[in-house]
């Protein structure tokens, strides 16, 4: 029986997936950021991998190497800047692998460095990325589901072609 060039090229697609997905898997956190609809409120998500680690998972969140906000229980108050930082800013886990900063940006105009250090076990991890609030898209289920549709779309694409080369 020979092998089809189909067959060949469809195992290839889900081996390459497999790989990939593999190697570049991220190892820290992810970060992503959005306008909310109606206050105009920054929102950076910081999502990660999901560990059976205690204690955790804790989240800070700094901007420009300074603390705004934590899930940590106990911080001291005099870690956060000012009065006005502390209204300012949410930090909350909006689920297992989601810890998600709401801030109520100042009318200044420059660009920030934002960072997402979570606390897993007996470690920390961190990333970080700097933008400018009008540089922002807007929140909307559609900016949601873009952060998956690449190994969502590998996978629509390749399993037509996977299960062809089983029926033969």
């Amino acid at each position: 029986m020979e092998a089809r060039p189909i067959t060949i090229v469809s195992l290839l697609i889900v081996l390459s997936t497999t790989v990939t997905g593999f190697w570049f898997t991220p190892r820290g956190p992810q970060i992503y950021s959005c306008l909310t609809y109606t206050e105009k409120n920054l929102r950076v998500d910081c999502e990660f991998p999901l560990t059976e680690q205690v204690p955790g998972p804790y989240c800070e969140f700094k901007q420009d190497g300074k603390i705004i906000g934590t899930t940590y229980p106990n911080t001291p108050s005099y870690l956060i800047p000012t009065l006005e930082v502390r209204r300012r800013a949410n930090v909350s886990l909006v689920s297992p692998t989601i810890c998600r900063l709401t801030w109520a940006p100042m009318a200044d105009e420059r660009s920030y460095t934002y960072t997402c250090r979570v606390y897993q076990g007996s470690s920390w991890k961190e990333n970080s990325m700097a933008f400018h609030q009008r540089n922002v898209l807007m929140c909307s289920a559609i900016s949601i589901i873009s952060h998956s549709v690449p190994w969502l779309l590998g996978i629509l694409i390749s399993l037509p072609f996977s299960l062809g080369s089983l029926s033969v």
